[in-house]
């Protein structure tokens, strides 16, 4: 639904100060929802931007046995490929403390969309969700070039969804924007001085075919917490 968003922008003088920041956030978010339910539910995003932040939630002293994590989007390339979101996921957060957590990969042996979609329509709402942000505007492997945008954005849409950008490299995997937005936080991570006027602009896009992330930021009913950093 959209109408008058309640996202809050939370900016930072540089990019430590960010993760410093959003790594206790989660850990709040995760604690109380393990505190009240027994579980927490963790999505994450890939990229270079997220590696620090997943090297401090490694660190991070919480019930890990008790969350599970799995990621917005995922790249079609092989597990061990540096590409890969889980690739980076494994080798820098599901160490240390977070080696203990549940992961819920978004590729199967048979590349079955079919199986995948069981698995992330089954689990409940998610605790937070952390999104990245392109230039172009789109989140998760949510494209604006992309023939499949509008399946991904429909809110009668199932839980997953491939898509094949037309200017981004690798066949991916994504979240729906239904499914993401089925969170009790959206955390945005973004850093780089490009990112601020990106974000003003998908703010006065209430179009998230031109720009995708703009369904999640100007969203009436979804808690949206935008981190900055230039």
């Amino acid at each position: 639904m959209y109408g008058v968003s309640k996202m809050q922008l939370h900016s930072f003088s540089e990019a430590s100060l960010l993760t410093e920041d959003l790594i206790e956030q989660l850990k709040n978010v995760l604690c109380d929802a393990i505190n009240k339910r027994g579980h927490a539910y963790l999505v994450l995003s890939g990229g270079k931007t997220p590696i620090n932040l997943f090297k401090g939630l490694a660190n991070t002293d919480l019930p890990w046995d008790k969350v599970t994590i799995t990621l917005a989007d995922e790249r079609c390339v092989a597990i061990d490929d540096s590409e890969r979101n889980e690739h980076l996921v494994r080798q820098f957060l599901l160490q240390n403390h977070a080696s203990r957590a549940h992961f819920v990969s978004l590729l199967n042996e048979e590349c079955s969309i079919e199986q995948t979609e069981r698995i992330i329509a089954s689990l409940p709402t998610f605790d937070a969700v952390v999104l990245g942000m392109g230039e172009d505007g789109h989140t998760a492997s949510l494209f604006p070039c992309s023939d499949e945008l509008l399946q991904g954005l429909d809110d009668n849409a199932g839980a997953v969804l491939r898509v094949s950008p037309k200017k981004a490299p690798y066949q991916r995997i994504s979240l729906s924007k239904k499914r993401l937005l089925n969170s009790r936080v959206i955390f945005f991570h973004l850093v780089g001085p490009k990112k601020l006027s990106v974000l003003h602009q998908a703010m006065a896009e209430h179009d998230p075919t031109i720009m995708p992330v703009s369904a999640f930021l100007n969203n009436r009913d979804a808690n949206v917490q935008v981190l900055y950093a230039p």
